[in-house]
């Protein structure tokens, strides 16, 4: 008896799956004239080719499970004519040997539910960030962990670190930061390098003497146990270890978490959700005194008005 191989497997799956998506489809669902009355429901298999801009014989023998071997792009094709969700999307892309591109099966979408997650996790700063490590949406505290993140031209953390005078004053007593981000974002590099952005990221970024050095020694770096020091200009120093979660819904997404090392950093945390709820942070903005050379406490800085 002859065994199966995994791709053997996987491509009577994808014929498979196609099917049961082929099925479940009418004419009048992408457009197409009823017709005569048909034997079985769905849409035929020619149909489904003349919308994908493929063979009706190719087509046939993709979904018989043969070894054709379909391009992304071809599978994107088929994916749109099939009007394929997210997710069936990505189990098509998985089937077809694309794993990377099973990663990014739509346009990723900030839900509800993350934006309920990130308020929950006050006080702790938490942000959602993609795979450029460009923050896409976060909580009151990530926003005023160091500067005001809302005013922000570049939500990149490499981009601020490099060209942000407060980030790097933030981070003076951690040199290691920088080192360990850019680190991670080879990794994220080497896990979706399809990504469209990449070129003008990396391009900009290597720009920066400090980013070339740092990249191009190759240090690769998924998740870092590494505990960050950042001196908040509102509270003073924090003691930060980071917590990601992939987001499984859209895991082109992932879950920031900054969560306090010591009962200090805790505290202070605690503080900082204070000075936002109570306003007192953008009252203080509006009264920002000029920093002397020579002053290192932040925090005397920014006057902060009494609350009765």
């Amino acid at each position: 008896m002859t065994k199966t191989t995994s791709q053997e497997l996987s491509n009577h799956e994808l014929g498979a799956f196609l099917r049961s998506r082929r099925d479940r489809l009418t004419p009048r669902d992408v457009g197409l004239p009823c017709g005569p009355r048909r034997r079985v429901p769905g849409l035929r298999r020619e149909e489904v080719a003349v919308l994908a801009h493929v063979g009706t014989t190719w087509y046939t023998w993709l979904e018989q499970g043969r070894e054709v071997h379909a391009s992304v792009d071809v599978l994107t094709a088929i994916a749109d004519a099939l009007l394929l969700e997210p997710e069936e999307r990505a189990h098509l892309f998985h089937l077809g040997g694309y794993p990377a591109q099973a990663q990014r099966p739509g346009t990723s979408i900030i839900d509800d539910r993350l934006r309920a997650m990130l308020d929950k996790a006050m006080p702790y700063p938490a942000m959602v960030h993609d795979e450029l490590y460009r923050w896409r949406v976060y909580n009151p505290a990530f926003r005023f962990l160091i500067d005001d993140a809302d005013e922000a031209t570049e939500r990149s953390c490499i981009q601020q670190l490099l060209n942000n005078p407060a980030w790097h004053d933030a981070y003076r007593n951690d040199p290691d930061q920088l080192r360990i981000v850019v680190a991670k974002l080879r990794a994220s590099f080497g896990e979706s390098p399809e990504h469209p952005d990449w070129g003008a990221h990396l391009d900009k970024l290597r720009a920066h003497a400090e980013f070339r050095e740092l990249w191009d020694s190759g240090d690769v770096v998924r998740e870092a146990n590494h505990v960050k020091t950042v001196d908040n200009p509102w509270v003073g120093t924090l003691r930060l270890s980071n917590l990601t979660l992939v987001v499984q819904e859209d895991r082109r997404l992932a879950l920031s978490i900054h969560q306090p090392e010591d009962q200090t950093t805790a505290a202070r945390l605690e503080r900082l959700q204070k000075l936002i709820d109570t306003g007192q942070i953008e009252w203080a903005k509006k009264h920002r005194s000029p920093a002397s050379a020579d002053d290192d406490d932040v925090v005397r800085r920014l006057p902060l008005r009494p609350v009765g």
